[in-house]
């Protein structure tokens, strides 16, 4: 009995050991389309072993306002206050993202899983600025006025014709990325659903300007300080991901 027992042990660790050596990387593919928080992207995905799949693609999100935002500010010059009028146009925002992730299922067929990775584009903000009446402005004060956030060292020299110009660096062009997911990267039947929750992280944002003077460069730090935000200048590098996914077994 005790004999029969043994062999049957031994037999079954042998079996087990069969199927797992036959697995061979590679062996199966999807491909899919995605949404989410960096925008609309594709993505293709394929298997390194029972728990890990591998995905790559690319994410892409773009936003653009061509009409006038118009602002009020306020000049002192020696004691005497102008108020002034201004507009940004051209306002556009750009988040092109290639991404290589890999996803670790710690059961092998279900459907919770742990993914690390790295997301790789710039992502920025720019605009075309002008101050309305600026010559008439310049007159009025006898030199060229000059642009102040309310108490930061954030200032802007507009051009002599009163344009100026700003674009915003929102963070590095590699970002580490963790996350954690729900569904099948690589569906068991021909199509599947998946939804994932993380973190990027950015890196610090960089405002850069012709027109800006060097102490407004660290644009996060002063309106953190300015605005009184509850959260660190640290907190803000990370970026929330959010990310919906609709995928095609191929083999």
């Amino acid at each position: 009995m005790i004999r029969n027992i043994s062999f049957s042990f031994i037999l079954a660790h042998i079996m087990v050991f069969s199927v797992n050596a036959q697995y061979s990387a590679f062996e199966s593919w999807s491909a899919g389309i995605n949404a989410g928080l960096y925008g609309i992207g594709v993505q293709g995905a394929t298997s390194l072993s029972p728990n890990l799949r591998l995905r790559a693609g690319f994410d892409y999100f773009t936003y653009s306002h061509n009409d006038a935002i118009e602002f009020d500010f306020t000049v002192e010059n020696g004691g005497n206050e102008v108020d002034a009028e201004g507009e940004l146009t051209d306002t556009e925002i750009t988040l092109p993202n290639f991404k290589t992730l890999v996803d670790y299922y710690p059961m092998k067929n279900g459907i919770f899983c742990f993914t690390g990775g790295f997301y790789f584009g710039t992502n920025k903000a720019s605009t075309n600025g002008s101050i309305t009446n600026y010559q008439d402005l310049t007159a009025v004060l006898g030199e060229n006025p000059e642009l102040q956030f309310e108490d930061t060292d954030i200032v802007i020299t507009p051009n002599d014709d009163g344009s100026f110009y700003g674009k915003l660096d929102m963070g590095n062009a590699i970002k580490p990325y963790f996350g954690i997911g729900l569904g099948r990267t690589i569906p068991r039947n021909r199509v599947g659903f998946k939804f994932e929750l993380g973190m990027v992280y950015q890196g610090k944002y960089v405002l850069s300007s012709p027109n800006l003077k060097d102490g407004g460069k660290n644009f996060v730090s002063e309106m953190t300080d300015e605005l009184d935000l509850p959260v660190s200048e640290s907190i803000l590098n990370w970026w929330p991901m959010m990310n919906f996914s609709l995928t095609y077994r191929i083999r």
